[in-house]
């Protein structure tokens, strides 16, 4: 496997910022993912996990260690009845056209979310008051020796975009979801459905990284953005979407300071105390 020295992060993440990485690989196998877990504990390095490169804000300075990118080495897709085996890297368009022409229905309301499985179920995406998380059976991790553990729903720990595993320096390889049997007709009008409400309200087309709150107890980040005057609000080039409140968008060159800046103004703005969505790529040990 290839180690990429000053990989610049801003070309594999979806807000396109981002400085470089001390050292890159994208790994073509669970096994390739074991050995640069190893790798970097037997060089001591600090370590970092990306998948699609969604909700994610790769600093400026960008990260002094080893990015491991999930991508196509771990991109399986095994249907077995109602239950569906993934690979972290799978792309979750791609995981839904498989389950529509497989009769598997629950995921549409993710149509048109470009992120990776594995950081789906990381954070429990979700849009419209779902979450992938009660869709989830199990998942496969390993841990920081490069170990493998099946870890079951029940200690999960699924919460509004949260798992147990934001909390633990666990890799994703892959995710056992249990589906219900489902009209290919109706998961194709749920997803246009989902789609069309999608390109209705939100900056498609524009690099962002999706949602930047985490919406308050009873209400919507959006909303009370929109409410503070904040629209179109902008630091550099990192502008609050005219669209939608909630997102901002990088219109060329953008900074990650530019975005923090940004943020803050936003929390200052609004009364109602806004915690981020977004992922920060820092460094931090990866010791368990």
């Amino acid at each position: 496997m290839r180690y990429l020295r000053d990989q610049a992060l801003k070309k594999h993440t979806s807000f396109k910022i981002g400085g470089p990485a001390d050292l890159f690989c994208v790994p073509r196998s669970v096994e390739e993912v074991k050995e640069a877990i190893k790798y970097a504990k037997g060089r001591r390095m600090r370590l970092a996990v990306l998948g699609a490169g969604t909700n994610v804000l790769a600093l400026d300075r960008g990260f002094r260690g080893l990015v491991i990118k999930l991508g196509n080495g771990l991109n399986g897709i095994k249907v077995e009845g109602n239950r569906v085996r993934v690979g972290a890297g799978v792309l979750i368009p791609r995981l839904i056209k498989k389950l529509v022409v497989s009769g598997l229905g629950g995921l549409e309301f993710l149509a048109g979310i470009p992120g990776s499985v594995g950081g789906a179920v990381m954070m429990n995406a979700g849009a419209w008051g779902k979450d992938i998380g009660r869709y989830v059976e199990e998942v496969v991790v390993l841990n920081g020796s490069g170990r493998e553990k099946i870890i079951k729903k029940k200690k999960l720990g699924f919460g509004y975009r949260r798992s147990r595993l934001q909390s633990k320096n666990w890799i994703v390889v892959e995710v056992v979801l249990r589906l219900r049997r489902q009209k290919k007709r109706t998961s194709e009008k749920k997803m246009r459905e989902y789609l069309a409400k999608r390109k209705e309200t939100q900056p498609l087309g524009i690099p962002n990284s999706g949602s930047i709150f985490k919406n308050p107890k009873g209400d919507f980040a959006g909303r009370l953005i929109e409410k503070a005057g904040c629209k179109g609000m902008r630091v550099g080039d990192a502008q609050v979407s005219a669209k939608h409140g909630n997102f901002i968008v990088n219109l060329g060159d953008a900074r990650a300071q530019d975005v923090i800046k940004l943020m803050t103004a936003l929390q200052r703005a609004v009364r109602v105390k806004l915690e981020p969505e977004i992922k920060i790529l820092v460094e931090r040990s990866f010791s368990r």
